[in-house]
């Protein structure tokens, strides 16, 4: 995208909504994280497992962590009663961690506040308004997601921010 006017007003307007939507997360999880005598990196293990079981490696891979450092994080669930540690059925050496049903319920209480949130902001468009937003956030979610799998390469040839238009 060339840089024009409406190019700056639009990378004005992420920049705010993402500096806002940042900020509202952050005091979101923070004050109930807090509340519920967890940290911000055992919150996100707990997300990241709403998804589905994974092992541990993948888990590591994903929060960007260190195997010791899961295990240490997955530690503490596991004692909290969060999370459930198990062997692989094909690979006992394996080991896999699940949410347990008190921290599915716990994930979710974190949803339904994080979707009140978003229903607040969404309040005062029309149901178009509303429809035309999240079509529109989806798709920049869409290109965002092109943009960090490729990020990494792109900063080794230059390529970042360059694609075709439409893609």
């Amino acid at each position: 995208m060339a840089e024009s006017a409406p190019a700056a007003e639009v990378e004005e307007v992420l920049n705010n909504l993402a500096e806002v939507m940042s900020k509202l997360m952050v005091d979101h999880y923070q004050k109930h994280i807090v509340e519920l005598d967890l940290t911000l990196p055992q919150a996100q293990v707990l997300r990241v497992l709403r998804r589905g079981p994974m092992p541990t490696g993948q888990l590591a891979t994903e929060m960007r962590i260190s195997a010791p450092a899961i295990t240490q994080l997955t530690d503490r669930l596991i004692r909290k009663g969060l999370i459930e540690r198990r062997a692989a059925a094909d690979d006992r050496r394996c080991v896999i961690v699940a949410l347990s049903e008190k921290g599915a319920h716990l994930v979710d209480q974190f949803r339904q506040r994080r979707r009140e949130i978003f229903i607040y902001a969404l309040s005062d468009l029309s149901d178009a308004d509303q429809k035309q937003v999240i079509e529109l956030l989806g798709r920049v979610v869409r290109v965002l997601e092109t943009y960090e799998s490729s990020a990494s390469e792109g900063w080794n040839n230059g390529s970042i921010g360059r694609r075709e238009k439409n893609q």
